[in-house]
């Protein structure tokens, strides 16, 4: 296609295809080609078959971007607005799907057992960043309060906090800190925590009390 580069039609991408499909037509004059009722309806056979030659075309260059699997959806289409119209028709239901389970699994995401909260955080992230890319909105609210729905019951003072705090000062990096901040509090709290704090206490005093034992011995050496 001239140099332009067009990634194939996924289950994914229709979006982003159909946007480099029309530029595509429109560089090539043949964008009219996509409309049904952009058809002439002159009879005379010259125009015709000018018509049907840029239709062609058009058919050509949008088969060339499509998969064996897509390429089955318009097998049966005689012209390059039917074709475009079927895509349309399949992808748009798919890409509806896919925004539900996106925004499903966005609003619905909790805190695992033994994961870290910052990975959770950054999963959640990930979700919202998904959700995005299938056409929903995904505000800085919405990140910090599924960040905050899916957390565990270890955490209800924080979102005690952050509600005294109000919605204004609500955001993801605000939520984050504060989230963050309970979990080093708690790791602090913890026994297996405090037992490796002993231990290295312990072990300083030992070596300190070693440290004192030596100088002193090599001092009264130093005497004799």
């Amino acid at each position: 296609m001239g140099g332009i580069k067009i990634d194939k039609l996924t289950e994914t991408n229709f979006h982003e295809w159909r946007q480099r499909i029309k530029m595509v037509l429109t560089l090539r004059d043949l964008d009219d080609m996509l409309d049904e009722d952009g058809k002439p309806t002159d009879a005379e056979t010259r125009e015709l078959a000018v018509s049907k030659r840029r239709d062609t075309k058009a058919s050509a260059i949008i088969g060339l971007t499509l998969g064996s699997e897509q390429l089955e959806h318009v097998s049966g289409c005689e012209a390059t607005a039917e074709m475009w119209s079927t895509l349309q028709g399949v992808f748009q239901r798919k890409s509806l799907m896919n925004r539900m389970k996106a925004r499903r699994e966005f609003y619905t995401v909790e805190i695992t057992i033994g994961e870290r909260m910052l990975g959770y955080i950054n999963r959640v992230r990930n979700l919202g960043e998904n959700l995005k890319a299938t056409g929903g909105e995904v505000t800085e609210m919405d990140l910090a309060m599924s960040v905050l729905n899916g957390r565990t019951s270890k955490y209800e003072n924080v979102l005690v906090a952050l509600v005294a705090k109000g919605e204004n000062e609500l955001s993801l990096d605000f939520v984050k800190s504060r989230l963050l901040q309970e979990e080093r509090r708690q790791a602090d709290k913890s026994p297996s925590t405090k037992r490796i704090g002993d231990m290295a206490l312990v072990g300083a005093k030992y070596r300190g009390q070693r440290r004192q034992e030596e100088e002193t011995g090599q001092g009264g050496r130093d005497c004799g």
